[in-house]
């Protein structure tokens, strides 16, 4: 009979108001633990993406911004036209190397060890396998008629993607079939280009 009393009780207590109460805060912890857990490991994972997007934009050994502040004159000429950096969709496109101030021939460097392919990068262009590619998408590759050439303070070199720019340098890139006298002009216009130090 003892035992009867016990199990009436219990089954009243399973239907009172505090009971009811707990298991649908049970069930609520069920269903709202596993969502809190889900948002974390989402914002987790989304932190640790952004963090090596960031880092890989800014790493190859590149101080922070601020750690050097460094010009040089450049110039790109595709087919006897120089590209005109001063247009604002080159302007001030990355903080660590860039043209600024609506002037298109004075690279600003801002962080150490940032070359200039980063530059180009910067503005949607590249330089690789012998080709030039501008920010439209359209590649200008060595041939039989025209060559890619740099030129780094008027002596000609093979790459100039990993160089990191100094004070006062003066960079041209130039794609065509240039002879060498309209080569040493284009460099003489460049050596004579203001380098705007701001």
């Amino acid at each position: 009979m003892v035992d009867k009393k016990r199990s009436g009780n219990k089954r009243r207590d399973d239907n009172s108001y505090f009971a009811i109460s707990r298991r649908r805060k049970k069930r609520l912890m069920l269903i709202i633990i596993p969502i809190v857990a889900a948002v974390i490991a989402i914002a987790v994972v989304s932190g640790l993406m952004y963090s090596a997007q960031q880092q890989s934009r800014n790493n190859n050994n590149f101080g922070p911004v601020g750690s050097a502040h460094e010009h040089a004159a450049f110039a790109i000429k595709i087919n006897g036209k120089q590209i005109d950096f001063s247009q604002p969709k080159y302007q001030l496109q990355s903080r660590l190397i860039h043209v600024e101030g609506g002037d298109g021939t004075t690279l600003h460097r801002h962080a150490t060890g940032v070359p200039f392919d980063e530059f180009l990068k910067s503005v949607n262009m590249n330089i690789k396998n012998g080709c030039f590619i501008s920010d439209d998408g359209k590649q200008y590759c060595n041939n039989q008629e025209n060559k890619l050439r740099f030129f780094l303070n008027g002596t000609e070199t093979d790459s100039i993607n990993s160089y990191v720019i100094n004070p006062n340098d003066r960079i041209l890139v130039i794609y065509g079939n240039e002879t060498a006298g309209q080569i040493n002009q284009e460099l003489d216009a460049l050596r004579r280009a203001e380098i705007k130090a701001t």
